[in-house]
């Protein structure tokens, strides 16, 4: 009687279990930022690689993005993904950024005042058998050479060690 008992209980733990393990932050490094200006506006790429330290793969749902040049607000944007970063992995990223005409004027003014900094903050939102999980990160550069807004490149870190650890 005892094992009728203890069998099902078993199972129902053991099933809790998988839905219980401790899922790790995933992690991204920028490998570098593209932008580009025309008549209408700018749009640019964001290339990260994105590591995946659980030995489950975790899918990407999507990323929220602000880039700002000197203190000036550049682009923001969402981007919806469907990306699975594999088990103890590496997955490259890439989401496509675009700047309305008005904001890249404030961009270009700007840059003719001699601002070359820039700061791109993200919330990369994944998707887990437990739920969502969003992983706030943040990058610093400086603009490439040209003096405009083509050539932004800057390897690094997003968030270093991850800031909503």
């Amino acid at each position: 009687m005892r094992l009728l008992i203890a069998l099902p209980l078993c199972v129902v733990l053991s099933g809790c279990s998988i839905f219980m393990r401790s899922i790790e932050k995933p992690t991204a490094t920028v490998r570098d930022v593209s932008v580009s200006a025309g008549l209408t506006g700018a749009s640019g790429e964001l290339r990260l690689d994105v590591t995946n330290p659980n030995s489950f793969g975790v899918p990407l749902a999507g990323i929220d993005w602000e880039l700002t040049i000197g203190g000036t607000r550049a682009m923001t944007g969402t981007v919806q993904l469907s990306q699975t970063i594999p088990a103890r992995g590496v997955a490259p990223v890439t989401a496509s950024l675009t700047i309305d005409a008005r904001n890249a004027i404030a961009v270009a003014a700007s840059l003719a005042g001699g601002a070359r900094d820039y700061r791109i903050t993200a919330r990369l939102r994944f998707s887990t058998p437990v739920g969502s999980l969003e992983v706030p990160v943040k990058h610093a550069g400086q603009l490439g050479g040209g003096g405009g807004l083509a050539g932004i490149k800057q390897a690094g870190r997003l968030g270093g060690a991850l800031l909503g650890r």
